[in-house]
C-alpha cells in the first residue's frame, strides 16, 4: 500500500487514477483549489481533498504548496496526471524527487510533446514518419501556405491543447479563415499555428507507462468514433493488435528514453504504408480509465515505477474489446456521423469480444458530476454540433480498425 498525492482537478484521467489506485489498496489524496460541493464528488477512492492555490491564477503558489505537502513525508508518490500540473511542477522536479517518489518526463521530453514544432523536429532527427507540415509566420498569406499543402488539411496549435480545442480539419479554402480565427481565440499569435496534411481514417493510440525507455505496459487502441468525427477526442475505442504500430511506439519510447505516462497518436499513411506520428501527449490520457475493468491499471504501474519497484510482467490486453463513452460528446458525434454518412453508418457490423461503458456503478459520483458538467455546458451553448464538410469517404467508419489489420504489411 502506498500513500499517493494527485495534484489535479477531478476529471477523466484523475478519476481513472483514483479508481485504479484505490482498487489496489493505495490511499489517495487530491490537492486542488476546489471549494464547496465539488470537493464531495471525488468518489469512493478519494481519501481527502487538500485546498491549494489555484494553478491557473497562481502557478508558483500551487507548485510551492505541493512541494510543502510532499516535504511532510506523508506521501510515497506524487502522481500528476495532467499536462498543466506537470508543467507547473517540472521546474521543482529535483527537489520533489528528494521528498517523494516520482514518475515524470524530463523537461525535454515534456516539451517535445507539448510543442508540436519540437515534435516535428524530433521526428526528423529520428527518421520518424510524420504528416507534411507548414508553420505559419506573421505576414505570410495563410491562403498561399494552405494551397501549397493542399486540401483537406489540419489546422492546429503548436502547443498541445488537445484535440477538442486545438485542432480543426479544414475541407476547403472557404473554411480556412473561420478555422484559423477559432484557433486564435486561444492565442493571439499567428506564429503559434501550423498546418498539416490531412490523413483520413481513425486515430490510433499507443498508451503506455515507461521508465528510462523501458515499457512497463502498453495498450494500442483505435478511436472508431471521434468528435469531431474527422479526428478528435475518442468516443468509442477498440483495442487492436497491429505489430507494426506496437513496434513503432516501442522504438520511439526507447529512442527518447521516455519516463512517465504517455499517449502517442498515429494515423495510417496509405502512401508510405506506415503509421505516421501525429502527436505525443506527455501525460496520462483522458481515456486512461477505459480499460481498467479489463485489468489494465496504468496508474498502479506508474506508482510501482515511481517507488523504484519492478512491476509484474505486463500481460497484453486482448484485441477486439470495445469501450463506449456515453457521457459527453458521444451523442454529438453520433448525430454528426448520421448527418455526414447516413443512418446506416451508425451500425457497427463487427462482433466485439466485450463492450464496456464509462459509467461505473460502483463509483458513481465522479460520473454524475461529469454528466452534470456536460449538461450544463450544453445548456450554456458550449457544446454545439459541428457539421463536417469533408467527403463521406474521408470520414472513418465504425468498423475501420478490423480492416486496418491488413495494413501491417509494408
Amino acid at each position: 500500500m502506498a500513500r499517493v498525492l494527485i495534484p489535479d482537478a477531478i476529471d477523466l484521467a484523475p478519476t481513472a487514477a483514483l479508481r485504479g489506485l484505490g482498487r489496489r489498496g493505495h490511499i489517495c489524496d487530491v490537492a486542488w483549489s476546489y471549494e464547496g460541493v465539488r470537493t464531495r464528488l471525488g468518489g469512493r477512492y478519494c481519501n481527502s481533498f487538500i485546498p491549494v492555490p489555484s494553478l491557473h491564477d497562481d502557478p508558483d503558489g500551487f507548485a510551492q504548496a505541493i512541494v510543502e505537502l510532499c516535504s511532510t513525508g506523508k506521501y510515497d508518490v506524487l502522481l500528476p496526471t495532467r499536462a498543466s500540473s506537470l508543467g507547473a511542477l517540472l521546474p521543482h522536479r529535483n527537489r520533489l524527487g528528494r521528498l517523494t517518489g516520482l514518475l515524470m518526463p524530463t523537461d525535454d521530453q515534456f516539451h517535445i510533446g507539448m510543442d508540436k514544432d519540437r515534435t516535428i523536429n524530433m521526428c526528423r532527427d529520428l527518421g520518424v514518419l510524420h504528416p507534411e507540415t507548414a508553420l505559419l509566420v506573421r505576414g505570410s498569406p495563410i491562403e498561399e501556405v494552405a494551397a501549397k499543402l493542399g486540401y483537406p488539411l489540419v489546422a492546429k496549435h503548436r502547443r498541445n491543447f488537445g484535440a477538442s480545442i486545438g485542432v480543426r480539419v479544414v475541407a476547403n479554402e472557404s473554411e480556412l479563415g473561420a478555422a484559423v480565427q477559432a484557433l486564435l481565440r486561444h492565442t493571439g499569435k499567428i506564429e503559434d499555428l501550423m498546418f498539416q496534411r490531412f490523413l483520413p481514417g481513425p486515430l490510433y493510440d499507443a498508451c503506455l507507462v515507461a521508465r528510462s525507455g523501458e515499457l512497463a505496459g502498453l495498450v494500442t487502441q483505435a478511436r472508431t468514433l471521434m468528435y469531431p468525427i474527422s479526428g478528435g477526442v475518442g468516443c468509442i475505442l477498440v483495442t487492436v493488435d497491429i505489430p507494426q504500430l506496437t513496434e513503432q511506439a516501442t522504438q520511439l519510447v526507447r529512442d527518447l528514453n521516455w519516463t512517465g505516462a504517455c499517449q502517442i497518436e498515429f494515423k495510417w499513411d496509405p502512401d508510405a504504408r506506415e503509421f505516421s506520428l501525429i502527436e505525443i501527449n506527455p501525460r496520462f490520457w483522458a481515456t486512461t480509465g477505459a480499460w481498467l475493468r479489463a485489468g489494465v491499471n496504468f496508474p498502479a504501474l506508474a506508482v510501482e515505477l515511481a517507488m523504484g519497484r519492478d512491476p509484474e510482467p505486463f500481460v497484453p490486453i486482448a484485441p477486439n474489446l470495445r469501450f463506449k463513452y456515453m457521457v459527453g460528446r458521444t451523442p454529438l458525434a453520433l448525430c454528426q456521423l448520421w448527418r455526414a454518412k447516413g443512418l446506416q453508418a451508425l451500425r457497427d457490423p463487427v462482433r466485439y469480444a466485450r463492450t464496456w461503458y464509462d459509467f461505473d456503478i460502483a463509483d458513481p459520483l465522479p460520473d454524475l458530476a461529469r454528466a452534470y458538467d456536460e449538461i450544463r455546458s450544453a445548456l450554456q451553448g458550449q457544446r454545439a454540433l459541428i457539421d463536417e464538410s469533408l467527403p463521406a469517404t474521408l470520414i472513418p467508419s465504425l468498423e475501420t480498425p478490423v480492416a486496418a489489420r491488413s495494413c501491417t504489411v509494408k
